[in-house]
């Protein structure tokens, strides 16, 4: 799947050299799978595509090229509003900010209602109403928070009551973008767990977007690392949490809190800003800040994928035999700090 977005120049000097129209290139060349009731992690920097991604799954962008399957069905150039009322109620998104997504004017019994209705799940009052209450105790919030309004409560119940809106319709997959970055680090992992336990006992697809590996680390089967609306890794979580990576999953790795004083971790540091998506660099685009770049071929020819195992997939041009050769970014350490085990790194890694 592809996502460009158009950018007309109207100057005088672009137009007669043919050159007014550019394109962001927000998704380029994206594969990749999400089975039942898997959790698939998304994760990159902002301004790697992620949330484009979302919106053309979710309909409301409509791809470039290439196709969307969604329960055997293609989505990809389908808006929201044309999408069967089924298939709408089938995915749902639960939004990075919930001051930005419940009606204001509404109560939470009546926004939620409101989704039991569109979808057709019930329609008799009370049978909504008892829905509705079984809700507000699957997110745990107290079922006199039906009568309240998004003014009353916390960015944490907000954010439990898009939980809720997300799953009144039985859906068989959720985006969740972002979900807990807009809160305070001490409910973040809270709803993180929540959302895992409902996702559990449903069954549900889960699409977890974020910025931090640490976030997806004990919650996602799989992970797909995008840079710049490209997949540079994907495989299971264990996977990428090891040998051999792609130098920026590296780079993102060290950038994991470690709280756990026997582990320590080798310090990467990424030079420079991410790239303008309007021009992007050629061959590898993460070669501009790459730590592990070979020579000219990073910056002139995109990089073969290279096949660890039947789920591991990493798109670089160091051949997959000296990846493999890479010191893990973790490593133990005893009471004192010093490497355990000869796991300890040979020296410091610089970007460059």
């Amino acid at each position: 799947m592809r996502k460009y977005y158009e950018l007309h120049d109207r100057s005088v000097k672009a137009m007669l050299s043919g050159e007014g129209v550019k394109y962001v290139k927000a998704n380029e060349t994206l594969s990749f799978d999400a089975r039942k009731a898997e959790v698939v992690a998304i994760v990159g920097e902002s301004g790697c595509g992620k949330s484009t991604f979302a919106k053309v799954l979710m309909g409301l962008e409509t791809a470039t090229e290439g196709t969307i399957t969604f329960n055997g069905d293609e989505i990809e150039s389908t808006e929201v509003q044309q999408r069967p009322r089924e298939q709408v109620a089938s995915m749902q998104m639960v939004f990075q900010n919930p001051n930005d997504t419940l009606n204001p004017s509404m109560t939470v019994g009546g926004q939620i209602s409101r989704v039991i209705r569109k979808f057709g799940v019930e329609s008799d009052a009370d049978k909504v109403h008892d829905r509705v209450m079984r809700l507000l105790d699957m997110v745990k919030l107290p079922r006199d928070f039906y009568h309240r309004r998004p003014r009353q409560l916390s960015g944490g119940q907000k954010q439990r009551v898009g939980v809720a809106r997300a799953f009144a319709g039985n859906p068989a997959m959720v985006i969740a973008d972002e979900p807990v970055s807009a809160l305070d680090v001490s409910v973040q992992a809270a709803v993180t767990e929540l959302l895992m336990e409902i996702q559990r006992e449903h069954g549900t697809t889960l699409l977890f977007i974020s910025h931090d590996l640490s976030v997806v680390r004990y919650l996602a089967d799989r992970i797909v690392v995008m840079y710049l609306g490209q997949i540079m890794e994907q495989g299971t979580t264990e996977e990428v949490f090891s040998p051999p990576y792609h130098p920026y999953t590296e780079a993102l790795l060290s950038a994991v809190p470690i709280a756990d004083t026997t582990i320590d971790k080798r310090k990467i540091v990424l030079e420079g800003n991410l790239p303008s998506v309007v021009n992007p660099p050629v061959g590898c685009p993460f070669h501009t800040r790459c730590h592990r770049k070979i020579g000219k071929i990073c910056e002139t020819t995109r990089p073969p994928v290279l096949v660890d195992s039947d789920t591991h997939q990493i798109a670089c041009h160091i051949p997959l035999e000296e990846l493999q050769a890479v010191l893990p970014v973790f490593f133990a350490v005893d009471s004192d700090g010093t490497p355990t085990g000869g796991g300890a790194p040979a020296e410091s890694t610089a970007g460059g």
